[in-house]
């Protein structure tokens, strides 16, 4: 019992971890179905700065490189009070995207963005893709259903 309550524990305290999840769309020329997953190091409400490793998945796009992308982004915290309901970062993601398409290689993609949070439940991303095959940037906008970045603030008190 107390095996699997050790297992149980470790497997709840990952998944609160790997929070960083959203599921919405992006519009990169034309709309894209998008799906991100992240691990943080850190997340700690204590430091403004945080590192992120995670894999980002949008559907084929043939106006620009979309696809599967392993990456990490490093992430500063510009508005983060557990006091507010919404959260501002500025962030640098880096990876190397898979392209599904045939107008695009696959090749290293940059990405600076602003990201907006609201109440760990709705997320807003704007920002560029520079694809480093093409030497071209695509700017971008990406709304969901997701987040999870406010849950550095929390806390539980017994």
């Amino acid at each position: 019992m107390k095996t699997l309550s050790l297992i149980l524990f470790i497997a709840g305290n990952l998944i609160v971890n790997a929070q960083f999840i959203g599921v919405g769309t992006k519009f990169d020329k034309k709309f894209m179905f998008q799906a991100t997953a992240n691990i943080p190091i850190k997340f700690d409400s204590n430091y403004k700065f945080d590192l992120a490793f995670g894999v980002d998945y949008t559907t084929s796009n043939d106006q620009a490189p979309s696809g599967l992308q392993p990456q990490v982004t490093g992430i500063m915290y510009l508005v983060d009070d557990k006091n507010k309901s919404y959260l501002i970062y500025g962030g640098l993601t880096a990876g190397y995207l898979f392209d599904f398409n045939k107008e695009f290689d696959s090749q290293i993609r940059l990405t600076p963005h602003i990201y907006f949070e609201l109440s760990s439940l709705f997320y807003a991303k704007a920002g560029v893709d520079y694809a480093m095959a093409v030497n071209k940037v695509y700017p971008f906008v990406s709304i969901g259903i997701g987040g999870g970045h406010m849950f550095r603030h929390f806390t539980m008190s017994w």
